[in-house]
C-alpha cells in the first residue's frame, strides 16, 4: 500500500498543513525518483488531503543546468531540457488521467511570466542576487549539489543559477502567484535553500501563508534520486 511521510519544515508550516487548503507538488525532470508510479501515488494522497493541488515542473531555466553539469552547448542543453520538461509533464498528465483529475493545474514557471506576482518576486531575486552578498553566497552553495562539485565555476554558477531564482518565487509566496489563502510547497526532500529562508538566513522570508513540506512516498518502488 503506497502512503506518505508528510513531515513540515517548521510549526507554522504545520499551521497551514493543519489548514490543507492548497498543496504544490515539485516534480523533478531527469530524476529517477519520480516514476510514473510515484508521481501518481503523490498525487493521489495530496487530492485526498487537500482542497486544492497544483504541480509545479521545471520551466526552460534547466538548459542552463544541464549546460553547466555536461559542458553541453546552448542549443543542445536547450533541446535536451525542453525534451525532459515535455516527459515529465507527460508522466503528470497521464497520472492525473488515472486519477481522474482534471481539476490539478500543472505549471512550470516559465508558463508563470505572466503573473504579476511571479514577476514581481523574480525581478527582486535577481537584484538581490546581483547586489546582496550573503543571499549570492547562499544561493550559489545551494547550486553545489545540483551541479554534483562542491567548487563550482564562476561560469557554471552563472549557467545554472537562472533555475534557482526561478524556483524560489514558488517557496516565498504561492499563495499570491497561485492565488490561494495559504499553500505548502512539496517535495520529497528539504531543500537546504528553504532551510536557510524559513530559518531566516537570507534577506527574502516567504509570506505568512507559505509552507514547506517534505512527502517521501513510503510502500512504493521509487527510484533513488530526488
Amino acid at each position: 500500500m503506497t502512503t506518505v511521510e508528510a513531515v513540515p519544515l517548521t510549526a507554522r508550516c504545520a499551521r497551514i498543513f493543519a489548514g490543507r487548503e492548497h498543496a504544490l507538488l515539485g516534480i523533478s525532470a531527469m530524476n529517477g525518483y519520480f516514476s510514473l508510479g510515484a508521481i501518481t501515488g503523490l498525487l493521489h494522497w495530496a487530492r485526498g488531503h487537500f482542497k486544492r493541488v497544483d504541480v509545479l515542473v521545471p520551466g526552460i531555466e534547466l538548459a542552463g543546468t544541464l549546460a553547466a553539469r555536461g559542458d553541453l552547448p546552448p542549443h543542445k542543453a536547450n533541446k535536451k531540457a525542453r525534451a525532459a520538461i515535455n516527459n515529465t509533464r507527460n508522466r503528470v498528465v497521464h497520472a492525473l488521467s488515472a486519477l481522474e483529475a482534471p481539476d490539478v493545474g500543472v505549471y512550470s514557471w516559465t508558463e508563470l511570466h505572466d503573473r504579476p506576482a511571479y514577476t514581481g518576486l523574480r525581478s527582486r531575486l535577481d537584484e538581490l542576487y546581483l547586489g546582496d552578498s550573503v543571499f549570492r553566497e547562499l544561493c550559489d552553495a545551494a547550486l553545489e549539489p545540483v551541479l554534483g562539485t562542491s567548487r563550482p565555476t564562476a561560469d557554471q554558477v552563472r549557467e545554472a543559477i537562472p533555475f534557482l531564482l526561478s524556483e524560489l518565487p514558488l517557496m516565498l509566496d504561492t499563495p499570491a502567484i497561485l492565488e490561494t489563502e495559504s499553500s505548502l510547497f512539496c517535495y520529497p526532500r528539504m531543500l537546504p535553500v528553504a532551510k536557510w529562508l524559513y530559518a531566516g538566513m537570507m534577506p527574502v522570508y516567504p509570506s505568512t501563508g507559505q509552507g514547506m513540506l517534505t512527502t517521501r512516498l513510503t510502500g512504493i518502488d521509487a527510484g533513488e534520486n530526488h
